[in-house]
């Protein structure tokens, strides 16, 4: 008997463990229902390459994408299948801004480049979707930040950004209650550049066009190692290997890679969960949100929402520690929230159609000045990597941003500069103080209407 209660235990324990680890499968990822992208074959044998792009998420893609849209021979090897990972797990919104200019200080030309990529290329991800064919429900209805009251915060950032290019708008009350459908928020602002999108489709998408300009792709092919051999890389899996010129390591935090440790050592991983609702009815999604546009809560942002063509609500939060398998938990605390803003919402039937998580790896334990970094490992060996949140937008910008300085041969000219990578200290303190502290502080504060 004490046998058989140990054996339940310890299966109970290893499901709670795959939600915590963010290894639960991407098929619970709303984003990738009804939706089967054609599998990639292992790699088998040895192949040649210029450049061996490792990691197919949003980042990888969209660098093998414009390297072979730049005639460079390309070849794209995953673990598993594209989208795996972090890029068919995240929230759905594209975000054209940045939450802090500061860390542009620290950036080649004091950040000029990069803020020049970022404007000029506002609109990459539905300009992508629109010249490749990709069906990505991509809707590009905005990105709207809503507060109780008004903020100098968002009114702040809103000025900064329309200044430098951006299209963006401070409303008021009138203005936002036709967009959300309820009197609760009366101050926001609307990044018109901004919007949704299904990541796991945008991701495939960008690989299936890579491979129609000749770049190669392998799935289900974890790197084994990656060594010098003569003046070039050899990338090693169980069944094969590419000998390139260059590797572009675009591995999500590189965790679980036994080559180049030292890179799962330069970010602070977060891990936050995801939940999508069945399809509801049109006439209550035409009040809470009528246009489609991607939502955020001002400060904390506890209840990102977006809606798919399906008519399903999806959002995101931190899930509290040894708590990330808790999908009752986070689903009631999301249809508390829905219903406490929109009173129509007592009247519908809610449920939950799908719960997963997933990791992201942040350059900084300050969310706000967590850029992406562009690595150099070794002469002819990169990594990029460390997107945080933002790697829906960043990730396919600076993919074709990296794929530009390395086809000229100047890796140093990408805009986010070329840097050695660098150890952070203590990079559990930043899971620890949002998981333990602050995302329950906010969602007490929200819950009484202190914020």
């Amino acid at each position: 008997m004490m046998h058989g209660h140990a054996e339940a235990f310890d299966k109970k324990q290893l499901k709670a463990s795959l939600y915590e680890t963010a290894s639960v499968p991407v098929d619970r990822s709303v984003w990738t229902l009804d939706h089967t992208p054609p599998a990639h074959p292992p790699l088998m044998g040895d192949v040649e390459a210029d450049i061996v792009v490792v990691g197919a998420g949003v980042v990888g893609a969209s660098l093998s994408l414009h390297l072979a849209e730049r005639g460079i021979n390309t070849v794209l090897i995953d673990a598993a299948q594209p989208a795996d990972a972090a890029s068919g797990r995240n929230a759905g919104h594209v975000q054209p801004y940045l939450l802090s200019l500061e860390p542009l200080a620290d950036l080649p030309g004091k950040g000029r480049p990069f803020l020049d990529c970022l404007i000029e290329h506002r609109n990459i991800v539905f300009e992508l979707c629109q010249r490749h064919g990709i069906d990505a429900d991509q809707v590009q209805g905005g990105l709207l930040e809503v507060a109780r009251k008004p903020s100098a915060a968002l009114e702040s950032a809103a000025k900064q950004w329309a200044g430098l290019g951006l299209d963006v708008e401070i409303l008021g009350a009138d203005r936002l209650r036709p967009l959300v459908g309820t009197d609760r928020y009366s101050f926001g602002t609307i990044w018109r550049n901004g919007g949704s999108v299904n990541p796991f489709l945008l991701t495939n998408g960008m690989v299936q066009a890579a491979a129609g300009l000749g770049a190669r792709v392998y799935g289900d092919s974890p790197v084994r190692a990656c060594e010098r051999q003569g003046g070039r890389w050899k990338v090693r899996t169980a069944s094969g290997s590419v000998l390139a010129d260059r590797v572009v390591l675009c591995t999500n935090g590189h965790v679980g890679a036994d080559f180049f440790a030292d890179l799962q050592r330069t970010q602070f991983p977060l891990l936050a969960c995801g939940l999508a609702t069945r399809p509801l009815p049109q006439s209550f999604l035409d009040v809470v949100n009528p246009k489609r546009i991607a939502m955020s809560q001002h400060p904390a942002g506890l209840y990102p929402m977006v809606v798919d063509r399906k008519g399903r609500l999806i959002s995101a939060t931190i899930p509290g520690v040894g708590r990330a398998h808790r999908s009752d938990l986070y689903f009631q605390y999301f249809l508390r929230h829905l219903r406490r803003v929109y009173p129509e919402a007592r009247d519908v039937r809610i449920e939950l159609e799908t719960y997963w998580t997933g990791m992201t790896h942040n350059s900084s334990a300050i969310y706000e000045k967590a850029y992406p970094k562009f690595y150099r490992v070794d002469e002819g060996l990169f990594a990029l990597m460390n997107f945080g949140s933002w790697g829906n937008h960043l990730g396919p910008m600076m993919g074709m941003d990296v794929a530009r300085a390395l086809a000229a041969d100047r890796p140093d000219s990408a805009a986010l500069g070329c840097e050695r990578p660098e150890q952070v200290r203590f990079s559990g303190s930043f899971s620890t103080k949002l998981r333990r502290f602050l995302i329950p502080s906010a969602r007490l504060a929200d819950r009484f209407g202190l914020v």
